[in-house]
């Protein structure tokens, strides 16, 4: 029996002891949030309505101090062919998506004119610069990117980052000074009364509960069996229910009369929309068309073939191609080469065939191969979702650096399942 209970009691003390561990675990600066789900997205909803590029890594770092800035900057194209089963309004809202208010948004610009709250109205195949200031507001490591949230179609998940916030909780402050010259710190203003609100409203809501379930349960549930609900009340009962809807209402219309007293002056909520216009296009380089496109789902390798004409007065060549925050580059431009500070996801080489350059008038038809596991990872597989079809940005460039940036927007992807070629991944 003695050693039954020493038994018992060490395993409740095992458990204690690893709830603990997980619970400082949770609470440790180390701790940091992996991933925010956007692969819980359809394929087709990434790659073919909003692509985030020129994304920069946080600045000056991604290591800051609580209370401290730091900006994010980017730039975001809207496809030219918006999916049919997504509604397009073009009412957005550029935002952060980070797991909980760790961070506290500043201000942004779109195209360089300054929003703090309003949403905007972009237009189709539109390209926007943005640049948001952020402030760092608890400590941990945190993953966090841009977002553009749409109306009507949801929020659009740019590339992910990770940033260090260092400090103690609690250190931090946001003061305001409000249009009567008041500063008030926005971390606790209206607390203490939010708090006694609550309370005192649970407090009535617990009194209510209180007197009809101390009534015997039985007893009732047997008037109603038996037909007779009107006997379910007695007048005892309709006075009480008469001072509790009196009493609400009362005391509502009494704490608008008293906050209308302390707060003379409001304004109402601005739901003001501005229109921006999207960046000049860039200089045309090329005219291009894909003609076809395959996922051989064993190799995991997507290739397409697109027919490019020389536009310009260059040879050019694709650099890159860019879907749902992954990057192809091709290996076989001189530099070209993965920097570690992408905030972007590495898919890998993308093989161009042939690879020489586009003359100045020559019309070449290409093909692009890209085998990559993270066509499996991303969840970016197109044959098993109900709309099978592709899109992304293709980069192509000449040797002065000029470049252009094609998208494909609505291209059928025909799915391979035959046997694997090059082996896999």
């Amino acid at each position: 029996m003695v050693e039954h209970v020493a038994t018992k009691t060490k395993k409740i003390l095992l458990s204690f002891l690893s709830l603990g561990l997980v619970m400082s675990w949770f609470h440790s600066p180390s701790y940091a949030v992996q991933g925010m789900g956007a692969k819980s997205q359809e394929a087709f909803l990434r790659m073919r309505t909003v692509v985030f590029y020129d994304t920069l890594s946080f600045a000056p770092t991604n290591r800051v101090k609580v209370g401290e800035e730091f900006s994010c900057t980017g730039k975001v194209m809207l496809m030219p062919t918006w999916p049919e089963e997504i509604p397009f309004t073009g009412i957005s809202f550029f935002n952060f998506f980070v797991p909980g208010p760790q961070v506290l948004r500043k201000a942004i610009w779109v195209n360089e004119k300054y929003f703090q709250f309003n949403s905007v109205v972009l237009e189709k195949g539109g390209t926007y610069a943005y640049k948001m200031v952020l402030q760092a507001r608890n400590p941990g490591i945190f993953p966090m990117g841009p977002m553009l949230s749409m109306e009507g179609a949801g929020p659009f998940i740019g590339p992910e980052e990770f940033l260090t916030i260092e400090g103690t909780k609690g250190s931090f402050t946001n003061p305001v000074k409000t249009l009567l010259g008041n500063t008030v710190d926005l971390e606790n203003y209206g607390t203490a009364r939010m708090i006694t609100w609550t309370i005192f409203t649970t407090l009535i809501g617990v009194v209510w509960l209180g007197y009809w379930l101390a009534k015997p349960f039985t007893r009732r549930l047997g008037l109603v069996a038996a037909g007779r609900k009107e006997e379910l009340f007695n007048p005892l009962d309709k006075q009480v229910c008469f001072l509790f809807t009196v009493g609400t209402i009362v005391i509502v219309a009494a704490a608008a009369l008293i906050t209308k007293a302390q707060y003379p002056v409001t304004i109402p909520i601005q739901e003001t929309k501005y229109y921006i216009k999207p960046l000049p296009p860039e200089p045309t380089l090329i005219q291009a068309e894909v003609t076809d496109a395959t996922y051989d789902v064993p190799g995991r390798t997507l290739s397409f073939h697109i027919q490019v004409k020389n536009v310009g007065d260059k040879p050019v060549v694709l650099k890159e191609f860019l879907t749902a925050n992954v990057r192809f580059l091709n290996p076989d431009i001189p530099g070209n080469t993965w920097n570690p500070s992408f905030p972007e996801v590495n898919g890998g080489p993308m093989k161009v065939s042939p690879s020489e350059p586009i003359n100045p008038g020559e019309t070449k038809t290409i093909e692009v191969s890209m085998q990559s596991a993270e066509w499996e990872n991303q969840r970016l597989t197109m044959y098993n979702e109900t709309t099978n079809r592709f899109g992304g940005l293709l980069f192509f460039t000449d040797p002065s650096g000029t470049r252009q940036i094609y998208a494909i927007a609505d291209q059928i992807v025909i799915p391979k399942f035959g046997v694997a070629i090059g082996g896999g991944m």
